[in-house]
């Protein structure tokens, strides 16, 4: 399950969105792969490579801060 496909996911969401979110659209998108199960783990790969941040506080919840990075690396 790759990165560009919990990014693309995160842009479907507007941009931002929980990791509950994400791993929801995930599923419903994909319902026979399991990317839903690893969506953490990708936002986490996405986050040390300055693509994505996660805003910290009440409600907390992920921003792409990369609009280019589809541009970029595909």
């Amino acid at each position: 399950m790759s990165q560009r496909d919990v990014y693309e996911i995160l842009k479907e969401l507007g941009g931002k969105a929980s990791t509950g979110e994400i791993s929801k659209r995930a599923k419903e998108k994909y319902p026979t792969r399991s990317l839903h199960q690893y969506v953490s783990d990708r936002l986490n790969k996405l986050a040390k490579k300055d693509v994505v941040k996660r805003m910290e506080g009440e409600g907390a919840y992920w921003k792409i801060i990369d609009d280019d990075y589809l541009d970029k690396n595909y």
